[in-house]
This record gives structure tokens, C-alpha cells and sequence, in this order.
């Protein structure tokens, strides 16, 4: 999953087609990725000694932060390194604080698919001034995406639908996730031989690559959502070059078989019936609803009827596989309320047939997707389904879409339905890590999450056993320096600064004026 902006920007849809990982394969080390390991020191010199040319980003932010920016080339297959080669393009804030220099920090922004290049613009902020000024922070975009040989399947739409409440919801879903696979294959070949190189654990190997031509013996991390299982991932493989690591709305490795998407089902019902309880108060205003029951009917009304007959929104229209979508996307964060009523009076007038355009948020979520949101739902695809498989057989997401009418009425159709990797045409080059790790390590994770639940941060903290779990109270997805709260970024920039994790595991409170928790 992809880190949500700041509220002040409006978050991408592909925020939420994180985490539709796939079926389990055993987390063995696979006799490709041992003889890369066996290969490594001497077929990568060539890569290693790369020498960098920076220059300027061409990026508003990080031109006037003083970064700079510049690729490096890296192998499409790690086993081959004297075959194709992929652009990895990454940013550089670079330390000014040279005496007390700590040394590099690497991010990742989630998605899987988000572009990286701008986070450790929010980073300095996070940290402040005098901390970020010890740090080189390095924005790599991960292979696919942004300056990253970015993919382009050509893709229609956002790759997550609703299965809706029928059996002709159920086959139209399953038509479009493989509709999308059509379209990669349209692009890349039948049996997409390209895409099966954009994995995890490349990228991984990628970071390291780009550890090594920066000169470090060590780089410190920090992701956010899928970040965090990739940090995971890189911890595994390269243990003994991890500083500092930083994983905030983390993903247990476990779960990063399906398991993840399908946690979110519970998890956004629940976000939901809480913005229902405190929009039921504010029925004057809003006008959807005088208790939480009714606010909720409301929400659910507007995705049935759109199920009956798509509703019209300005120039755009949202019918029942979208509509659930939307409302997930425009509900990741509870200081958000608000403007989440806000919304959904929108698509309730909507619902009644009155004409109402629509405000930026939904436009954003309605409309077409550009070529960056192209690039981003391609390689998710590839990832995703190149990282571990998934069933095939469309009754067993049936099974699981009627089980979850009882618990999760309006997402369970969303989450918990055929995925593209369901129709993909090859099974992963190498095992997904579902294990933990050994590496210290800060867990960062909200009680409410709705898009990678607290059950899932509390699991990556039992697999990594010398790591601590810091707890928010509260209901958002993307903490550390987003949410702004101060008992969290006082512990993590204390762990940043001197390196040492907290005594114990601790539990923050949500400050005044935020929704409910």
C-alpha cells in the first residue's frame, strides 16, 4: 500500500491496491537466488563501480531542498547480470551536518508502485532540521515506476473492483482483473518474461546495489505500508548492512500472501461505522443520517443503488464496483471526517438523481487514470503477482465473498474478490519472504489502520523479536511525520538520532481534535 499524502494533497487510488498479495509458497530460499548469492562480489563489479553524475531534479521541492538527482543502471535478472539492464533513478538531500554525519537513509513510499523520488522531502520535515542535516536521504524510485523503467501496461482503470451483491457483479469483476492482464500481455507478451523481474526481492538487491555505488557499508530505512515488507525483505536478505529501520503501518510478512487485502475488508467496515458516529451529531449540517445506524444505511444505500444504475457526477459516472472504491479511498484518516461527509453528501444527492458536480477528491477517484497512474497500477501488477500466486479457481473468491456479507457488507465484495493475479500466467521466479528477521528495528503502527490492520503491525513485531512497537490510538494509515503526532515522532527521531530503540514497547494518544478513535 502507498503512503496518503498530507490531507492538503488528494491521495492516490492506488493507495488501496496495496497488499493484494497472493497464495502461500513456502519461504525457502529458492536454488536461483543461492547461486545469484554464490555470484554476487564478482559479476556485479561492474555495477558497483559505477561512478554518479548528479544533477538537478527538475522536481519543485527537491530543487529548492538542495537535492540532487541521478540513476544508476542495475540487472533486469540478478541470476544474468550480463544481460538486460533497468535505470534506477533515485533523489540525494545530502548531509550538511558532515562532523556528525550518521550516513545514508533510504525510503519507500508503499504502493506497491508509489513513486519514492520526492519522500525525503517529508522526511526532513518529520525529523527537523538539525537531525535531517546527518543524514544523505536518498529517494530511490523502486524498478517499474517513475524514473525507474517505468511499466506501462496500458491499463483502463484502477485495478481494484467490487464484486458487488450478485452473480453478475461477480463475473463483471472477474472480466475486468482479467481484462488488465490482457492488456500487460498486449504490452509485454503472452507470457510477460519482462515483468517477471519486478519483484521484491530485486528491489531489495537493487537498494543494495545502490548502498554499494554510494560507497556505505550500512544505509538506514524507512517505509511506510508495503515499505514496510519491503524494509522486511531487505533485512532478511542483507542483514549485516542495516542501520537504523524505520517501518511505519506495517505488513506482516505472513500476510503478504492475500492475507493483507483481505484483513482490510474488517478494517475499513470498522473505519466506517466510526465516521458514522460522528457524522450521526452533525446530521444538520450534513444531512446523512441522525444516528450512526442511518449515517451508515446512507453510505450503503448510495452503493446499491449505484449497483442498480451507475450514478452521474459532473462528467463522470461510478457504478457499484466503484463506488465501494471510492469510499474507501477518500477514508484513510480520521482527522479526515469531514471532509469524507463532505463526499459522501456528493454521491448521496447523486444517489437521489440530483445533479451535483464533483468536488477534487472524487474527481481524482472517478476519473481516467493518467500515464503515472498507469505506471503505478502496471507495476503493482507485476509485483504483486511476481512476489507469491495466488488461486485460480474463481469459486474460491465466491466462497469468500458470501462469508463476508455478514461482517463486511460494503468491502468484503471489494477486498476480498478476483484479483489480476488470479489469471496471471507465471508463477514467482523465487519464494516471497513470508518470515521475520533478526535486525532491531521500530514498528509504527495505528490501532485503526484501514488499510494495513494493527493485527498485522503487531505480527511483523513477533517476527522481528529485537524490534519495538510503537502503538497510536487512533484511525489512519502513514503515522510517523503525516499524523503529526508528538509522542510519536519524538520517539522515532530519538531511535533516528542515537540509534537505539525505546527501553519498551509504548502506546501514544491521539492529541485533541481529531475524529474518533
Amino acid at each position: 500500500m502507498k503512503r496518503p499524502r498530507p490531507l492538503r494533497r488528494t491521495a492516490a487510488v492506488a493507495a488501496l491496491a496495496a497488499a493484494t498479495a497472493a497464495g502461500l509458497l513456502a519461504p525457502v530460499q529458492s536454488a536461483t537466488a543461492a547461486a545469484q548469492q554464490r555470484t554476487e562480489p564478482s559479476k556485479l563489479a561492474k555495477f558497483t563501480q559505477q561512478k554518479v553524475r548528479w544533477e538537478k531534479c527538475g522536481v519543485k521541492g527537491l530543487d529548492e531542498a538542495g537535492a540532487r538527482c541521478a540513476s544508476i543502471r542495475v540487472p533486469l535478472d540478478y541470476s544474468r547480470p550480463d544481460g538486460q539492464t533497468l535505470t534506477i533513478g533515485f533523489s540525494r538531500i545530502k548531509a550538511t551536518n558532515t562532523r556528525h554525519r550518521i550516513g545514508l537513509m533510504m525510503h519507500n513510499s508503499g504502493g506497491p508502485g508509489g513513486p519514492t523520488l520526492d519522500m525525503p522531502l517529508e522526511s526532513k520535515a518529520a525529523m527537523g532540521e538539525e537531525l535531517a542535516a546527518r543524514y544523505d536521504l536518498i529517494g530511490m524510485d523502486p524498478r517499474g515506476v517513475g524514473r525507474s523503467s517505468p511499466l506501462h501496461c496500458d491499463t483502463a482503470g484502477h485495478w481494484l473492483r467490487s464484486a458487488g451483491y450478485d452473480t453478475a457483479g461477480f463475473r463483471a469483476q472477474a472480466r475486468y482483473e482479467a481484462g488488465l492482464v490482457k492488456s500487460c500481455q498486449r504490452k509485454y507478451g503472452e507470457k510477460l518474461p519482462y515483468l517477471r523481474h519486478f519483484t521484491s526481492r530485486n528491489t531489495a538487491r537493487d537498494m543494495d546495489l545502490l548502498r554499494a555505488v554510494l560507497g556505505e557499508r550500512k544505509t538506514s530505512y524507512f517505509g511506510v505500508s508495503y515499505g514496510t515488507y519491503l524494509g522486511a525483505v531487505y533485512a532478511k536478505m542483507f542483514p549485516g548492512r542495516v542501520d537504523r529501520l524505520l517501518l511505519d503501518s506495517a505488513i506482516d510478512p505472513a500476510r503478504w500472501n492475500g492475507g493483507v487485502n483481505r484483513d482490510s475488508a474488517v478494517a475499513n467496515e470498522e473505519f466506517l461505522d466510526a465516521w458514522a458516529r460522528w457524522a450521526a451529531p452533525r446530521d444538520s449540517t450534513y444531512g446523512l443520517g441522525d444516528t450512526p445506524a442511518k449515517a451508515r444505511a446512507t453510505v450503503e444505500a448510495i452503493a446499491r443503488q449505484a449497483a442498480r444504475k451507475p450514478l452521474r457526477i459532473g462528467p463522470y459516472t461510478a457504478d457499484g464496483q466503484q463506488v465501494p472504491l471510492a469510499l474507501a479511498t477518500l477514508m484513510s484518516d480520521d482527522r479526515g471526517f469531514a471532509e469524507a461527509a463532505e463526499n459522501i453528501r456528493v454521491l448521496h444527492e447523486a444517489a437521489q438523481g440530483r445533479t451535483v458536480e464533483p468536488t477534487e477528491a472524487l474527481a481524482a477517484v472517478l476519473g481516467p487514470p493518467g500515464a503515472d497512474m498507469d505506471n503505478q497500477i502496471s507495476l503493482q501488477l507485476a509485483l504483486i503477482c511476481g512476489d507469491s500466486t495466488q488461486p485460480r479457481d474463481l469459486s474460491w473468491y465466491r466462497r469468500g465473498i458470501e462469508a463476508s456479507r455478514a461482517t463486511a457488507p460494503l468491502y468484503g465484495p471489494l477486498f476480498k474478490g478476483v484479483t489480476p493475479c488470479a489469471y496471471w500466467p507465471n508463477k514467482p521466479l523465487e519464494a516471497p519472504v513470508l518470515t521475520g528477521n533478526d535486525v532491531p528495528g521500530l514498528i509504527v503502527q495505528s490501532t485503526g489502520d484501514p488499510r494495513t490492520s494493527y493485527a498485522n503491525g503487531q505480527g511483523l513485531h513477533r517476527k522481528m523479536p529485537n524490534s519495538r512497537l510503537i502503538t497510536l490510538k487512533a484511525r489512519v494509515h502513514g503515522v510517523y511525520g503525516s499524523y503529526q503526532n508528538a509522542c510519536v515522532d519524538r520517539q522515532v527521531n530519538d531511535y533516528l538520532r542515537t540509534g537505539r530503540l525505546p527501553a519498551r514497547d509504548a502506546v501514544c494518544e491521539k492529541a485533541a481534535g481529531g475524529g474518533e478513535s
